[in-house]
């Protein structure tokens, strides 16, 4: 199935990233943003720093989870994008 986000959204695939480590302690941010792989950008005139299978993290309470073929898909407006990983 094709997804075509509405007008500045963005649809993402969750990811995980490897975990901070030091040492033998595991640290981790307990208001840490979520992150995902960019699937499908709407139609929005404004110019956006990502592109198809960038890794982005957003606001982790702004997006609407939805499933196609069981797989989970967000929905993420451009404004909960909060920065291009690389």
């Amino acid at each position: 199935m094709k997804i075509q986000p509405s007008n500045k959204i963005v649809a993402l695939k969750p990811t995980t990233l490897p975990s901070i480590t030091k040492g033998t302690i595991e640290v981790v941010e307990k208001n840490m943003p979520e992150t995902g792989e960019v699937i499908a950008i709407g139609s929005g005139k404004l110019p956006v720093p990502f592109k198809f299978g960038s890794i982005v993290a957003y606001r982790k309470f702004g997006e609407f989870k939805f499933w196609i073929d069981a797989k989970e898909i967000m929905f993420v407006g451009f404004q909960d994008i909060l920065a291009v990983l690389k």
